[in-house]
């Protein structure tokens, strides 16, 4: 299971980010990247730890991160069914990241 972070209005500022050296912006999304999964793995519910030992960032490219878990069993404790309430509000916590990553890299 893949988590997209898409931060909206780096359209308008595309200009600006070319102007800037892309290596320190980059720098700056891998370290806010970090910290999200950091956070992440923090919240997440323990029984036995798979599931929050799983969670993994990786780079696939330019200014793209994911971060993953691939527990078979992470989608229902992120999403929850129709018996079982969501277990780890992984989408809460990026939506307040987002402000968060609008700072950090100074948007």
């Amino acid at each position: 299971m893949s988590i997209r972070i898409t931060v909206k209005g780096l359209n308008k500022t595309k200009k600006e980010l070319e102007k800037l050296d892309l290596s320190e912006i980059d720098k700056k999304l891998h370290e806010a990247v970090l910290e999200l999964e950091g956070e992440i793995k923090q919240t997440a519910p323990v029984r036995t730890g798979r599931y929050r030992a799983a969670w993994a960032s990786s780079r696939l490219g330019k200014l793209k991160y994911v971060i993953s878990n691939n527990v078979e069993y992470a989608k229902y404790l992120i999403y929850g069914t129709s018996r079982m309430p969501v277990k780890h509000d992984v989408r809460g916590i990026i939506e307040r990241w987002k402000g968060r990553l609008k700072r950090k890299l100074k948007l």
